[in-house]
């Protein structure tokens, strides 16, 4: 729904805005590089569904963006939204203008999804937890141990997912299917060390030759655990950001049931 705001307009994302939108990321972040490729990859085709957010223009110049897209969260009944991209023109920063963007995309989708989650850099923390009713509810670490985690209380994917998933432009992902319900992604941090991470599939035909029967469960990865803190830490200076993991409920009923994170279930890497 298109509306007016102290002069400026707010409306939809769209597929014919994202030259604009890899502008303003430029304006906003000038160390931040992504491609249209990229992008529209992760807005528009996404299996579980498009991109929802809202744009602030002024005249027609864009001004500020907030976006998130669907997934599924097995303890939900209803698909969950992963909280991405924010940024707002420096000329214009100041104004408020990611909480009218972020309220009118939850006031939106309160109807059709359970919850927003999201993994934010320390600058962001705070704008989330004060001002757009997050809470943080731990920080992904880098370690070395056991990979198996919670199968409930975790992002859960489709086969045809898992393979949109593994071909992000410029992040691709190694997958390996196994015919217990999992799918074991593997790729190299910061291009040296190789982290993995095992994410439950549903609807797998354990038929396909392609499956694996052993499933390794040992190594270095990324992720968060509720209420476990790892034994082995790896150094501070290799971990990425964004690593704080938050959540929101979008209705008061679907309260806080996340058991587990980890670094395939979000765009950072």
């Amino acid at each position: 729904m298109i509306h007016e705001y102290r002069n400026l307009t707010i409306r939809p994302v769209n597929p014919g805005s994202l030259p604009m939108y890899l502008e303003l990321f430029k304006a906003s972040f000038p160390n931040y590089k992504t491609s249209l490729e990229y992008l529209d990859w992760l807005y528009f085709q996404n299996p579980n569904g498009s991109a929802v957010g809202y744009d602030a223009y002024d005249g027609e110049a864009l001004i500020a963006h907030y976006v998130c897209v669907p997934i599924w969260i097995d303890v939900y009944m209803k698909p969950s939204l992963l909280a991405l991209n924010t940024a707002t023109h420096p000329k214009y920063q100041g104004r408020g203008l990611l909480k009218i963007l972020a309220n009118n995309t939850y006031e939106e989708c309160e109807d059709d999804f359970a919850c927003v989650v999201g993994v934010a850099n320390a600058q962001a923390i705070k704008p989330l937890t004060k001002h757009l009713g997050f809470e943080h509810i731990g920080d992904l670490d880098l370690r070395f141990g056991f990979l198996d985690l919670s199968r409930q209380g975790r992002r859960i994917y489709t086969e045809q997912e898992t393979l949109w998933r593994a071909r992000c432009p410029g992040k691709s992902l190694g997958t390996k299917f196994y015919v217990s319900g999992f799918v074991r992604f593997t790729r190299r941090l910061l291009g040296i060390l190789p982290i993995t991470a095992i994410c439950p599939v549903r609807e797998q035909d354990p038929g396909n030759s392609n499956f694996n029967r052993i499933l390794k469960k040992f190594g270095f990865t990324l992720d968060w655990r509720r209420n476990q803190k790892p034994r082995f830490f790896l150094p501070r200076r290799l971990k990425p950001s964004p690593l704080s993991f938050v959540f929101r409920p979008l209705s008061e009923s679907d309260s806080l049931r996340l058991e587990a994170w980890t670094f395939p279930d979000f765009d950072a890497l």
